[in-house]
């Protein structure tokens, strides 16, 4: 712990984030206000020793080269009498190495692949200056709430063309274990081991002594038995055992994976590996706790995070050719990914819990009854919440926002070998077919609105609820704004949004007793209708997925 002698002047500090031999990294605001920082201090012990305050500032100093989207930007660098401090962007991301961890099974290819790709950008950002990372491995890997990802911890960079011995052995690449020179293709070998693991659940070089990892490393084949075959190509060049047979040019390595992603996926193979990735990320707590912060800590554009849903009497979704039915459609654009975060502000009544559900088709076409309308095409609807407060006494009132986004494809017909043909809004074609499915049982117009708790435990924070048999229910009120519903040419579907928000105080403890909560306005939360030309056909049969966490409000005693 940084004593606070040694903590630089002006800052309050909010959350510890990490702590190392190097030293601590604390979440930090500016005393007049301003967005977050992350701070990362010089270890007090070794503020005396000259060697690793050199090494502390030319840490700042190449990492102040890199400037992009992927990189974790440097904001500034203190140094005096006190102490030394790097200040960082604070990143709202869930750090890769966590995601792997919580997660049953490996990363979806598509989304394995999104990582890839975000990681390879950052890394292409510092090659252009000159700088190799050294230390890409997951724990460096920040995933953020729009599926991207940034890279972090320039702690052991070096200028292209220097060597030495460092690195994270199950990562490190032949030429990192015999200290020869570090180029851009160390990198890429680091960033194929992480691929490799992503998608297969396992290191692609094991051993229990830092010898076994060695001789893997610099003499053992490629492992590709778990790898899917159309990807070998793509492995085999990032895992070569000379960085001379490696793709040199992280650009270069991107441009391959693209093509090979396109190929075997579909052209919208990275908008599914985003939405993968938030379905994995939902469930995994954010590794900066910025819920504490309020919306402040927002990066600009992302406000939208925050909010999402619809109202329970728009509970259904509904298109026949171009007109309108009941609504409940949701949309977001390429890449949109599900937010979900959640931390509890203590013991004392207050605090926020965000959430977020995604709710699709991976056979599309046989809702739509389009036999070669592709996965990516699909409907779907995007809800996220907003639960405050998320501890609360009885007699408390309570406010979930539901932001609601969806896509219905409408007017459009997908022809055999590929491609769309958009005929537009209110078409009668013959080629457009009426379809209609919802979320949870749409009777609010009859009994009025509604909220579902379901106790914890016996449900995990992960679970979204699949039955009404274990849900108390009880009546809220609520009101619908924002509502937008527009038909977008480019997606040939209409975009819906709108924003409900529902209101319940608390009831004695007979009706809610004390304890945790997930908390829904669809019950059950599943997709349970789906019509086909007005017939109804299992939700099932059409792939109906859907994805996420919802909020958590825990009921206090008292």
């Amino acid at each position: 712990m940084i004593a606070r002698e040694h903590r630089l002047p002006g800052f309050v500090e909010l959350a510890e984030l990490g702590t190392g031999s190097q030293g601590e990294v604390v979440l930090a605001r500016h005393e007049s206000g301003g967005p977050p920082v992350a701070i990362k201090y010089l270890a007090a012990e070794l503020l005396g020793d000259t060697t690793a305050r050199n090494t502390f500032r030319d840490e700042a100093q190449l990492l102040k080269r890199v400037v992009d989207p992927h990189v974790a930007r440097l904001l500034d660098y203190r140094e005096s009498p006190w102490g030394a401090a790097i200040i960082l962007e604070a990143v709202p991301g869930r750090p890769l190495r966590k995601m792997l961890d919580e997660h049953d099974g490996p990363l979806a290819p598509e989304a394995a692949l999104a990582t890839l790709k975000g990681s390879l950008l950052g890394l292409a950002a510092a090659h252009a200056v000159g700088v190799v990372h050294r230390d890409y491995k997951p724990g460096n890997v920040l995933v953020q709430d729009d599926g991207q990802s940034k890279l972090i911890d320039f702690g052991i960079a070096v200028l292209i063309g220097q060597g030495g011995q460092a690195g994270t052995p199950a990562y490190m690449s032949p030429e990192q274990w015999t200290g020869e020179p570090a180029t851009p293709a160390t990198d890429l070998y680091a960033a194929t081991c992480v691929f490799v693991e992503s998608i297969t659940g396992r290191k692609p070089f094991q051993g229990s002594t830092l010898d076994e990892l060695r001789t893997a490393h610099t003499e053992r084949p490629v492992p590709l038995d778990q790898v899917p075959e159309h990807l070998h190509p793509l492995v085999r060049r990032g895992l070569a055992k000379r960085p001379s047979d490696r793709v040199w040019n992280a650009f270069e390595f991107v441009n391959e994976l693209e093509a090979i992603a396109v190929q075997n996926y579909g052209p919208n193979w990275e908008r599914r590996g985003l939405i993968a990735l938030g379905a994995v990320a939902a469930t995994v707590a954010t590794a900066i706790p910025l819920a504490t912060l309020g919306s402040a800590l927002l990066t600009p554009g992302t406000s939208g995070l925050a909010h999402t849903g619809m109202s329970a009497s728009k509970g259904f979704l509904t298109k026949i050719g171009g007109a309108k039915g009941a609504v409940s459609i949701g949309a977001v654009g390429a890449g949109a990914v599900i937010a979900g975060w959640f931390f509890w502000p203590g013991p004392s009544v207050g605090g926020t819990s965000h959430a977020g559900v995604h709710s699709y088709f991976k056979k599309p076409g046989v809702l739509l009854s389009q036999a070669n309308m592709p996965a990516a095409e699909t409907p779907y609807i995007d809800l996220k919440y907003t639960l405050r407060p998320a501890k609360a006494k009885v007699g408390t009132e309570v406010r979930l926002i539901e932001q609601f986004h969806a896509r219905t494809p409408e007017g459009v017909y997908y022809p055999p070998g590929g491609g769309r043909q958009c005929f537009g809004q209110g078409t009668k074609s013959p080629k457009t077919h009426f379809y209609k499915w919802s979320i949870g049982l749409d009777d609010a117009s009859k009994h009025g609105e509604k909220l579902g708790f379901y106790r914890m435990p016996p449900l995990k924070r992960k679970d979204i609820p699949q039955k009404t048999t274990n849900a108390i229910t009880l009546p809220v009120s609520g009101d619908t704004t924002g509502e937008r519903q527009p038909f977008v040419q480019a997606e040939c579907a209409t975009m819906s949004s709108w924003t409900t928000t529902y209101r319940i105080v608390l009831p004695d403890h007979d009706l809610l007793p004390p304890g945790k909560y997930l908390v829904t306005p669809r019950v059950p939360m599943k997709i349970t209708t789906t019509l086909r030309e007005q017939t109804a056909i299992p939700p099932e049969s059409a792939g109906a997925t859907i994805n996420g966490t919802l909020p958590v409000l825990e009921v206090l005693d008292g």
